[in-house]
């Protein structure tokens, strides 16, 4: 494991885990934290033993987002720059989890606010506490939604629901944001941590060429047409045609086993 101001980053085998690590601010983003994420996300991409991402908070929230106590110190120095700065590095952030390879999966342990909510609709999936809580409160400290909220969200919900969350700003609980389709799962919070780890690791044990093909082909085809998607599935069942995997997917199903997909399953091991 290592740490720095504010992000914890290890591995567990096949699965990479970021903690967001500063508690006794609810885990908003100050100092840098931004930078942080988006260093563990590049590093945990380029392990190739890494096969899922899973994305939390430490103590009993994912993120509120922007510290407000930096926004006023921005405001009251009039650093338009380094605030510009921040924004930017949001989304590099998102984009970046846009084009990963690896699925990344947000384990929304508690409040996801402004920021924090965005990072978590970046995630491919979101599985939560039944003490979650996420919402977009930009409007109320006057700010626009940033984080690549504008995009992720009504491509969840639809624009007029995401419309009404981004207007009115309110946090809303985890069982309307399961309804909404903005979490995939609610489970207990004792459960949350090792839900996400059954999570990942089903994922991480799938075949590793075509796990990524569907996260790109999911991806691309938010804005695609039909001809589009259709072209990138026929290039990734080439691929998969291809693989190892498909062989050994074939034989497992008609030898009534199930499959052992790519390399052999890493011991436990910690990121210097």
């Amino acid at each position: 494991m290592s740490e720095e101001n504010g992000v914890l980053v290890e591995r567990d085998g096949t699965v990479g885990w970021i903690r967001i690590n500063r508690p006794e601010r609810l885990n908003a983003f100050a100092g840098t934290m931004r930078e942080e994420i988006e260093a563990a996300l590049h590093r945990l991409e380029s392990d190739p033993a890494v096969r899922c991402v899973v994305v939390t908070g430490v103590g009993r929230a994912f993120s509120t987002g922007g510290d407000v106590r930096v926004m006023a110190e921005l405001i009251r120095t009039g650093d338009r720059a380094r605030f510009e700065e921040l924004v930017r590095i949001g989304a590099r952030i998102v984009t970046f989890i846009d084009r990963m390879t690896k699925p990344v999966i947000a384990a929304v342990n508690g409040p996801a606010a402004g920021a924090g909510a965005c990072l978590a609709l970046a995630a491919d999936l979101r599985i939560a506490s039944e003490n979650a809580t996420i919402g977009f409160g930009f409007t109320r400290v006057g700010l626009h939604p940033d984080w690549g909220g504008s995009y992720f969200l009504p491509r969840l919900v639809g624009p007029a629901i995401a419309a009404e969350l981004f207007y009115t700003g309110g946090m809303i609980g985890a069982e309307r944001a399961e309804r909404l389709g903005i979490f995939n799962r609610v489970v207990p919070a004792e459960e949350l941590e090792p839900a996400a780890r059954a999570l990942a690791g089903q994922i991480a044990a799938g075949p590793e060429v075509v796990v990524p093909l569907i996260k790109r082909t999911l991806r691309a085809g938010a804005d695609a047409s039909l001809e589009e998607v259709l072209d990138l599935e026929i290039d990734a069942q080439l691929a998969a045609f291809d693989s190892p995997d498909f062989r050994e997917g074939i034989s497992a199903f008609i030898e009534k086993r199930s499959p052992r997909f790519g390399r052999a399953q890493p011991k436990l091991e910690r990121t210097k």
